[in-house]
């Protein structure tokens, strides 16, 4: 038991003490992130990492839209369980849209391990970030699929100003041809 836990010690010192691989800005349009436009101002997007050397890393995945909206998305990362802390092996610390935390799951040990976020605000005009932190142990890799879906335009006060006026119009005009128009009784 005692060797177990000095090897643990070891293995996380070895971390922390490891070169940090560094922070990787990828934009829309680079070989590891693409996005379609889609019908009704749309997009679909996939990105990933492959080959990231061990230690701590920081990838940013960067695009401007032309309209609000939510986005949601998710990213994986898969090892066999025989290859769990060898170079293939890779962690997640931490998943972030628009600097909002995505829920994070690990199973299998930490063999398979998602992170995945729905309704994220997306702000026109204005550059959004995925953010993927993490821990390569050598030749880490993962992958991720983003969509993207306008929200319907909020109307200006004056639109719905006119908007009312407009209905209080039509109503008064409605009104006004109903009682003239009174069925006369035949003598």
């Amino acid at each position: 038991m005692k060797n177990v836990m000095t090897s643990a010690l070891v293995v996380a010192a070895g971390f922390l003490l490891a070169p940090s691989a560094g922070a990787t800005t990828f934009p829309v349009g680079s070989p590891n992130f693409t996005a379609t436009a889609g019908p009704n101002g749309s997009f679909a997007g996939s990105f990933r990492n492959v080959g990231i050397v061990a230690g701590m890393f920081t990838d940013y995945f960067t695009f401007t839209l032309p309209l609000n909206g939510q986005g949601s998305g998710t990213v994986t990362t898969s090892v066999n369980m025989d290859d769990l802390f060898t170079a293939n092996d890779l962690d997640f610390t931490s998943v972030l849209v628009n600097g909002i935390a995505a829920t994070l799951t690990v199973t299998s040990g930490g063999a398979f391990e998602v992170a995945f976020a729905q309704g994220i605000p997306i702000t026109a005009n204005k550059l959004n970030s995925i953010q993927v932190n993490g821990i390569s142990r050598g030749n880490g890799a993962y992958g991720g699929q983003a969509t993207f879906s306008p929200t319907a335009a909020v109307p200006e006060p004056g639109t719905w100003a006119l908007m009312i006026v407009g209905f209080g119009i039509m109503g008064y005009s409605l009104r006004r041809r109903q009682t003239g128009s009174r069925i006369q009784p035949a003598i």
